[in-house]
Parts: C-alpha cells; sequence; structure tokens
C-alpha cells in the first residue's frame, strides 16, 4: 500500500506543481513545440504555428525565406515553408512588435517515441551509464521531452519544455532506448535526428489511444463513453487530480514529514553530527548488520574527501544494487530520487556542490518489501567517478563503512489514504495531454516500447495494439508513418518446465501486430533481466530497434532482422519449421544444440523436446510423443527458463512463437 500511495502522490506532484512561460514575447507566441537546437523534419512541408494578437500580421523568416503570417479570430496561426533536404543549422526571425531570432535549427529526421518506464529509463541509469555519458556528444542529435501531463480532452500545445542537444551536461535525463536509437541512426546516415520523447512509466496502452478510437473497442466502449461524459460534466482530470492533493496527498506527505526523526532534525545536512550512529558496511543489508526485518524508512551517510584532481568537475554517483525508494542528498542538497523498486541509482554530482576536505552523502531509504541497503556482486560499483572523457576516469570508493540510524519505522508511518485514483492509467488521457499535441508537427515516425502494463490482457492487446498503431496514423494525417516497437524483454520467475505464461502471450500479440503495414518490431529476449522489469542494456534495444527502422524506413532491404516463425511441416515424427529472415542460416549462441524447444501431441501438454538446425529451417522432434504443436521461448523469462538460443547469423535473436492456436491464459480478460 505505502509503495502504491509514493508512486501515485510523485504522479500528483508532478500534476501540481507546474509552470509555464511564453516563449517569443510581446504579440507573437510559438507553440512550445519549437524552440532553439530544434530538429524539423526533412522533405515535408516545414510548420510553424502558434498564437498571437488576433486578426493582426507579422512576418516569418525561416533559413533566408521570408513569409507574412496573418492570425485568425481566436489569434491563432500556421504557417508552411516548402520542403527541404538534410542540413543546416538555420535561423528562424520573427518580425512584430516584438524581435526574436531562433539559432541552430536542423532539418533532418524527427522520430516520436512513446510507451511505458522501459522507454522513459534515463541514460544516466543503463548500463556502463558513466562510460556512456561522457561519449554522449552528438552535435546531430537533439531531444525534445513532453512534460507528463494527463487531460480529460484533447490538448493543442504540450506543457513548457525546449529542444536540447545531445551532450554529456544534457543527456542525462535523455531516453536511453530513444538516445541508442538515434545514435545508431545518425553514425549510419549522417543525418540530423530528432527525438520527441514522451513517455510515463507504469501506463497502459488505453490510455494512449484516443477517445475517438477506444470507443470502437467492445472491451472499452462504456468506459470511454462514461468518463468523457463525467469530464464534460465537470469531473475532469485536473479537479480529480487538486481534490486527492488537497483531501489525501498533501496532508499525508505533511504528517510524513512531522513524524521522520531524519526530517525533523535535517539529517541530510552536512552540520548534523552522526557521531553517535552505528556502522554500516557496504555493500550489505541491514537484515546482515542490524535489525532483522525492519520496515520503514533509514537513514545513511558517509563522508568522503574529494581530492583536488576531482574538483572544477562534474562527478557521476554510482549505487549499485539500492534498496528500496530513496531520497540522496549530496553536502545537504538532493541530487536524486527514485519512487519504486530497489535497482541502480546514477545521479550527478554538479561541481558547484565540491566542497574541499570532506563532503558529505546522505540517502533516506524507505524499506518495506526488501531489506534495506545496498546489493552488489563487485563492491567497485558503488562509487563517485569523474565525469570526463578518459577511459580510466579518477573514481572514489564508496564501499566500506557507512554510518546509519533507523528513522520511521512502518509501523508509526501516517494512515494511508484512500481513494486514490491513478489518472495515468484512465483511457485517453495521455493521449490527449502528450500525444494530440504533437499532431501538427510533420514526423519521420514513431518508436514503441510498452506492453508490461497490459501483460495480463495479452489477448486483448491483440486487438488493442492495432487500433492504437491506426489511431496514430490516422491522426497525423501523414499517410501510414512508420511505427517501430520493442517487443518485451525476458522477466518473470525461472521456470523448470513448459508453463503457460501471460508475458509469452503478450510478446505474441506485438508479434501479430507485424502483419499491418510499415510496422518493424525489435526482439529482445536476450537482454531481459528476469529479476528487474527494467533491464539495463538499453544499448542493444535501441541499435535493434534503428536496425528495424534501417529495414522498414530507410531503404536497406537485405538487412536481415530477427528470425520469425513462417510454417511448419509435420513430418513423420517430428516437426520441421520455417522462418523469416533466415536466409544465412540459424546458429545458437553458445554453440551448443538449439534449447527452448517444447512439444505437444494431441493431449496438448508440452514437454521439453529435442531440436536441430538445418540451414534456415529447425527440426524439433521428442521420440516418446507424435508431434502436433511446438512452442519456443514459451516463458516470461525464456533463456534464464530454458536456454532460448537461437538466433541468426547476423546476430539477432528468434523471436518467441508457438505453431498451436489453443486458448491462452489470458484470452477473454478484459
Amino acid at each position: 500500500m505505502i509503495l502504491k500511495y509514493t508512486r501515485v502522490f510523485a504522479l500528483l506532484i508532478t500534476f501540481v506543481c507546474v509552470a509555464s512561460f511564453s516563449k517569443g514575447g510581446g504579440i507573437v507566441r510559438l507553440s512550445n513545440l519549437f524552440s532553439e537546437n530544434m530538429v524539423l523534419q526533412r522533405n515535408k512541408p516545414i510548420k510553424f504555428f502558434g498564437t498571437a494578437n488576433k486578426k493582426t500580421s507579422f512576418e516569418l523568416e525561416f533559413a533566408g525565406k521570408k513569409q507574412k503570417v496573418n492570425t485568425n479570430d481566436d489569434g491563432k496561426w500556421e504557417i508552411s515553408f516548402a520542403a527541404m533536404e538534410a542540413g543546416g543549422p538555420y535561423k528562424l526571425k520573427v518580425v512584430s512588435d516584438s524581435l526574436f531570432t531562433w539559432k541552430n535549427i536542423l532539418i533532418g529526421d524527427v522520430w516520436i517515441c512513446s510507451g511505458q518506464s522501459n522507454m522513459e529509463w534515463v541514460l544516466r541509469r543503463t548500463l556502463n551509464a558513466p562510460y556512456e555519458l561522457r561519449k554522449a556528444n552528438h552535435e546531430g542529435i537533439r531531444f525534445f521531452t513532453v512534460p507528463k501531463h494527463a487531460s480529460s480532452f484533447p490538448l493543442e500545445e504540450t506543457k513548457n519544455a525546449s529542444w536540447k542537444t545531445c551532450s554529456t551536461e544534457n543527456a542525462w535525463e535523455f531516453s536511453a532506448v530513444a538516445y541508442f536509437f538515434a545514435r545508431s541512426l545518425n553514425e549510419r546516415y549522417q543525418v540530423p535526428i530528432g527525438i520527441i520523447h514522451t513517455s510515463w512509466g507504469g501506463t497502459p496502452a488505453e490510455s494512449w489511444i484516443s477517445n475517438a478510437a477506444l470507443v470502437t473497442h467492445p472491451d472499452f466502449k462504456v468506459k470511454a463513453d462514461s468518463l468523457l461524459l463525467s469530464y464534460k460534466n465537470g469531473a475532469t482530470i485536473d479537479v480529480i487530480q487538486k481534490q486527492m492533493y488537497m483531501n489525501s496527498s498533501f496532508p499525508y506527505a505533511k504528517k510524513l514529514l512531522e513524524k521522520d526523526k531524519g526530517f525533523i532534525e535535517k539529517w541530510n545536512k552536512n552540520e548534523y553530527s552522526d557521531a553517535n550512529w552505528k556502522t554500516f558496511v557496504v555493500p550489505g543489508t541491514l537484515d546482515e548488520q542490524g535489525p532483522v526485518n525492519y520496515k520503514g524508512s533509514i537513514w545513511l551517510r558517509k563522508h568522503i574527501t574529494v581530492p583536488p584532481s576531482m574538483n572544477g568537475q562534474d562527478l557521476t554517483l554510482i549505487m549499485e544494487k539500492l534498496n528500496e525508494r530513496d531520497i540522496t542528498y549530496f553536502n545537504g542538497t538532493e541530487v536524486g530520487r527514485v519512487a519504486g523498486f530497489g535497482g541502480k541509482r546514477v545521479y550527478r554530482i554538479p561541481k558547484e556542490m565540491l566542497l574541499k576536505g570532506e563532503n558529505i552523502i546522505t540517502i533516506r531509504l524507505e524499506t518495506f518489501d526488501r531489506p534495506a541497503g545496498f546489493e552488489a556482486k563487485d563492491a567497485a560499483v558503488i562509487r563517485l567517478e569523474q565525469m570526463v572523457e578518459s577511459a580510466s576516469p579518477t573514481t572514489i570508493p564508496l564501499a566500506g563503512e557507512w554510518k546509519y540510524a533507523l528513522g520511521l519505522p512502518a509501523t508509526a508511518y501516517p494512515e494511508q489514504p484512500k481513494g486514490l485514483i491513478n489518472v495515468a492509467s484512465l483511457p485517453s488521457v495521455l493521449y490527449n495531454g502528450m500525444i494530440a499535441p504533437l499532431e501538427k508537427l510533420p514526423v519521420k515516425g514513431f518508436l514503441w516500447y510498452q506492453g508490461e502494463n497490459n501483460a495480463g490482457k495479452a489477448f486483448q492487446y491483440k486487438t488493442l495494439f492495432p487500433l492504437l498503431i491506426n489511431d496514430w496514423r490516422k491522426q497525423f494525417n501523414q499517410g501510414d508513418l512508420p511505427f517501430i516497437f520493442t517487443q518485451l524483454s525476458g522477466y518473470g520467475p525461472i521456470t523448470s518446465e513448459p508453463v503457460d505464461h501471460f508475458w509469452a502471450e503478450l510478446r505474441e500479440a506485438q508479434t501479430e501486430a507485424i502483419s499491418l503495414n510499415n510496422t518493424g518490431m525489435a526482439v529482445t529476449i536476450d537482454v531481459g533481466d528476469p529479476y528487474d522489469i527494467h533491464p539495463l542494456n538499453k544499448q542493444v534495444v535501441g541499435k535493434r530497434l534503428a536496425i528495424q527502422a534501417m529495414k522498414t524506413v530507410y531503404g536497406e532491404n537485405k538487412l536481415n532482422t530477427s528470425p520469425l516463425y513462417q510454417s511448419m511441416k509435420l513430418s513423420g515424427d517430428s516437426i520441421r519449421i520455417k522462418f523469416s529472415n533466415s536466409t544465412k542460416g540459424l546458429i545458437t549462441k553458445d554453440g551448443t544444440v538449439p534449447k527452448g524447444f517444447a512439444i505437444a501431441g494431441a493431449d496438448k501438454k508440452f514437454v521439453w523436446a529435442n531440436a536441430k538446425i538445418d540451414g534456415d529451417e529447425i527440426v524439433v522432434w521428442l521420440w516418446k510423443i507424435k508431434p502436433v504443436a511446438v512452442r519456443y521461448a514459451w516463458t516470461g523469462s525464456p533463456v534464464e527458463s530454458n536456454g532460448a538460443n537461437v538466433f541468426n547469423q547476423e546476430g539477432l535473436p528468434l523471436s518467441p512463437f508457438r505453431t498451436d492456436t489453443w486458448k491462452g491464459i489470458t484470452e477473454g480478460k478484459k
């Protein structure tokens, strides 16, 4: 319950604490989608739009070409310049009562990247993040992150944001998947890549589909119509959020601040003395070194000396893995927090925070499901590191002795607020607030990483996901825009025998979507983590999405992507299976026999089977069974569970599949 509340409270803070300002000044205002450093789509009309005083005119100059702009009776305006090839930088100049110029604008390819937490996952939290961040200087890559916003009705404008160039300084909060995707395309084609990142962790697909489309789905028509009616009658998302915040969330947070000794006595401040605190050895957990089964908040402190060689440079604080939820301070100032399960933390320490001599790291942990503390196979991964382009940056090890004190035990926490609604999961609200404002913008295509939140209703996803794809294409009105997506990575319990699994059925639903024109799917079962729904190897995910785009969008038709099941043929006591994207033959990654195949007879009971590769085909058999159907990698974590190991010669994994059409465990779930 506490975890659920913490997430909702974080969402509410996001909604309520929103600032805005108008770009451009004076009478002319461009949409928040435009700013310096932006990328505009090549080979399509270049559109600008915004607002100004009604029935006025002004002049807009872009790339040396001028146009007169007239506003309508509502003060809105829109103008198009002729399509251009990739290039830049260019300037945009507005001549009116307010004269201003934006610089460093590029023409290239613009991709809208959306989904839930694995698309939202930031670069600083990915595999080998310090190295990747040091190398993240790419003038030809630009990012625009759409602020989170749920809305009752389709909006014409996003909350205020701006385009950022890809640099070590800016890339910390970029979507890791989108960054590695953009980097692959930029390096291969030498074309500027603009990423519009618009995602929200823990959200279902139906939140990202317009109401107009969702009411055509039989499972959502009643709820979508009912919500729309309630909004029109005044019970809007904004009203719900304000009521929840004022009645539940704010009072709860206030009580928490008043009850936790760490907050009351300001344990995060350097001037506080921790001389009487107990010692805690890192890596390690409280269960091993302190009170067993403690639940609640615990505060940790580490005193360090930063050598002169590290002064004047940003540092990276790396902690792996930290259980569970944290607020981390450096010299009394918060540098990051994660309101979720345990996992790797990577926080930036700006050089301005560094003190000569002693510095103090303070962490407030909340633990309710796992032992509080650090878990690490290698103590060296817990460190403070220079943020420089060097293969051997100076580091300060953080393993060893820390100080700790107990804050607020779970039994003393304030009573949990009741009746909270996760507004971000309501139908259409994220489409309204985070996709609809983008519809006028010419783009290259869409990138999508989502499905975890719909896995329990995987059969429904077979119709819901294509509805989303077709809906976005219709709303953007730019033809069948490319739609490239990630098949879910490995995650879930390790199973020793063949099982039915909803995660496998969700992957099947995703695979069926590639029957739509101009779509592509990146298979990633081999880079998952059975214990963490957020695998850190986003490099491979981004690269494989880029390969799909290269083949589907950029005309490299000879590229092989991941092998996909095509057909089966019964041959005596075996089944011979054919695949696409395997023209150069199939291999096993470890050089052993193919694993991960299960076979069933007429009784529909699957058991592990023998398999062998025959060129670009696979033969499956088991002498005890007269075969009827075959399944491959049909579980949550197929690599860890049954050793699924088949790849094509290009090193791309075979997608999970089944040859049967027997009723699955999610069929009928709504």
